[in-house]
């Protein structure tokens, strides 16, 4: 019965996509670009909207949005044609339709079905949101949206501030989805996850099938482009002994290089270098993941871009280059780490334009300006906020250089296109491989000065940037070398560039079939969580309490299964994870004197706790975890009264057995504090 309501869910997602599809094509008249287009203008209005009033649930307009989507799919498959339209109106739903049609649409829904199913392979044998990677991190954005308050709304993982320290676009529309189809905070993260998956497919495969004319090269291309890794992905077996999906991604700098021979001598080789953890996570590797993370909407933007591009200089309309001028903003909201990049690959476009270049120029920037209007509100709290960070683009000393090795095996797939696309006697490919062998000379010699320093000074840098480039490449690159070029050994050996990279899948394939699946199937996410009785218990009886703010005993630090049972429940934390706290917020001096403050609470060693709780407005004590003594209890609760009623969920029978349960602010005390 469970999968039964996860099919109808999903059935309700692919409906309202292609509704939403369908009412961009009113406008936009390529199905391609109507799909990977339309889920960013939809997000955009309620974003304009929710700028100046939070909506709150959204379950009537998601019921309506449904019904309006089937019935523009019924219509976009019939004859009909009413006749109130007038004959200039008939005529236009016959362009529309001829366009956007089931039969014409079916290809779109193929592939994004396909793309999205084998993210839906790894997120439902896999489905925990936990402390393992950046899943909760991304988790909070996603919990402070579904509250669906103004924005900017208040930062789930750190109450009362707002949430405005970070490029979070991404996890609003994952939130708008949830809103929309009432669906559950960790269900709302898998399937959010699967459908931005499935919308990179699809934006990369519109560039493909724009520009390839053979059935076989756009497959192989878009299976090069979901499935491959690095350039190390086929030879990592030769070098490490125990290579794992991480191996090929961490390769610079943090692989053990210890299987002989090549290891051994890559090893001697990386050591006369200064050391340097340079990674790349490339699209197959975030799948496999599966952090909801801001660089996947990064993917999107760039192909938006380029399908943009590829039907402007078919049919030259102003609407197309506004499309390429709001995918900067989008970049912004969405993911500001690779605005340097969509600039540049933006503004190298427009130099190609030559002397049209001036008024595709003004149209570009009408149509960040436009986007930057609809969301300027945040925008303006989140650029104010991140000046402070200290974040600047800086030249790479000449000591964090890439050994020249490293970078040619590494990105070695996307150098062999670069090459090929000056070898294939295409024009557009010469002009390509001018564009992106800039790119990587660029991110070779410049990079984006964080709060990493030493080893790790680029790290950040190239684990954005280089996956980005060589997505880049391929879905432009590759289909002129495999497909275009005349010349029959380049396309070969552009076909060899394109699969090399796919032995990556094996390195999947084992670690997908040898995990641990103990939570398959359970779409909530905190089955990690609720496999013990306490947080079972205590989730299950805080999903019943009104929302309000909650504290728990800390785990230190990050990247634990801390500060998050309550965001599953629908509360807010006092505190989340310190370190990313910190990090967002630049490492503002009271953040770990909040996390002191927790541990002396819930160790017994704070002085008039109570007085404490009420001056930090909180509204809920979690008592479940296993450092949560009786002792402890009864020293606690001896200062709880009269403010705050102990709620118990469940007691051992046996002397000194732990109990669970929480201590909930009653509404007495609520009034006096206000």
């Amino acid at each position: 019965m469970q999968h039964l309501g996860l099919l109808f869910t999903l059935l309700l997602i692919f409906i309202n996509l292609w509704g939403i599809a369908l009412v961009t094509g009113l406008i936009w008249r390529n199905r391609w670009l109507a799909c990977a287009l339309g889920p960013w203008l939809l997000t955009t209005l309620f974003y304009a909207v929710e700028s100046y009033h939070g909506l709150g649930s959204l379950r009537g307009v998601g019921f309506i949005g449904s019904i309006t989507s089937l019935s523009l799919i019924l219509l976009s498959a019939s004859a009909w044609n009413p006749s109130w339209l007038g004959a200039t109106g008939v005529r236009r739903l016959e362009v529309w339709r001829a366009e956007f049609s089931p039969r014409r649409m079916l290809d779109c829904g193929i592939i994004f079905a396909t793309v999205f199913g084998y993210a839906m392979l790894w997120r439902f044998a896999y489905p925990n949101v936990d402390g393992s990677s950046e899943k909760l991190a991304d988790f909070s954005y996603i919990c402070s949206y579904l509250s669906g308050q103004t924005l900017p709304v208040p930062d789930v993982w750190l109450h009362p501030y707002p949430s405005n320290q970070y490029y979070s676009f991404q996890h609003y529309a994952a939130a708008l989805m949830g809103r929309l189809l009432g669906l559950p905070p960790g269900t709302v993260y898998n399937l959010g996850f699967c459908v931005l998956i499935g919308l990179g497919g699809l934006t990369f495969a519109g560039v493909i099938w724009l520009v390839c004319r053979r059935l076989w090269v756009r497959i192989v291309v878009l299976v090069g482009l979901v499935i491959g890794g690095s350039g190390m992905s086929g030879v990592i077996h030769l070098v490490d002994k125990n290579p794992t999906p991480w191996s090929s991604m961490r390769f610079i700098g943090s692989a053990p290089l210890d299987r002989a021979p090549l290891g051994v001598m890559l090893k001697a080789y990386q050591d006369k270098f200064p050391k340097l953890d340079l990674p790349g996570e490339p699209f197959s590797y975030s799948i496999f993941l599966g952090d909801y993370h801001a660089p996947l909407a990064s993917y999107l933007l760039l192909g938006l871009a380029a399908i943009s591009v590829i039907l402007w200089h078919r049919e030259p309309l102003r609407r197309l280059l506004i499309v390429v001028g709001a995918t900067l903003t989008w970049t912004v909201l969405a993911n500001t780490w690779s605005l340097p990049l969509q600039a540049l690959v933006i503004a190298g476009w427009l130099a190609y334009l030559g002397r049209r270049a001036p008024r595709a120029l003004l149209w570009t920037a009408a149509g960040a300006a436009a986007v930057w209007m609809a969301a300027w509100v945040y925008l303006s709290v989140f650029t104010s906020a991140a000046g402070g960070y200290g974040t600047a683009i800086r030249m790479v000393r000449w000591d964090e250089h890439t050994p020249p090795l490293l970078l040619l095996l590494f990105l070695l797939p996307s150098l062999g296109f670069i090459v090929m696309g000056y070898l294939s006697g295409v024009r557009a490919g010469r002009w390509l491989a001018h564009l992106w062998i800039l790119m990587i000379i660029f991110s070779e010699f410049f990079f984006v000065d964080d709060i990493y320093s030493g080893n790790f000074n680029r790290f950040n840098t190239t684990l954005k940037w280089w996956p980005w480039i060589a997505a880049g490449i391929l879905v432009t690159l590759g289909p002129i070398v495999i497909d275009r070029s005349e010349r029959r050994w380049v396309r070969y050996f552009g076909l060899f560039l394109c699969l090399y990279p796919c032995s990556f899948a094996w390195d999947l394939a084992v670690n997908w079939k040898n995990g641990s699946k103990e939570a398959m199937g359970k779409m909530e996410g905190h089955a990690f969580l609720t496999k013990d009785m306490f947080p079972r218990l205590m989730l299950d009886r805080l999903k019943q309490e009104k929302r309000g703010v909650v504290i728990e005993r800390p785990n230190k630090d990050a990247f634990t299964n801390s500060a998050c049972l309550p965001l599953f429940a629908g509360h807010s934390l006092w505190l989340g994870w310190l370190n990313h706290e910190q990090l967002w917020r630049g490492y503002r001096e009271d953040l770990p004197q909040r996390q002191a403050a927790l541990f002396k609470f819930f160790n017994g060693e704070m002085a008039k706790p109570r007085e404490w709780l009420l001056a930090n407005d909180i509204d809920y004590v979690l008592w479940y975890q296993e450092q949560d003594t009786l002792a402890l209890w009864q020293k606690i609760n001896a200062e709880m009264g009269p403010d705050y009623l102990w709620v118990e969920i469940f007691a051992h029978d046996f002397e000194n057995g732990p109990k669970a349960g929480f201590w909930r602010r009653i509404q007495s005390a609520q009034k006096a504090a206000q």
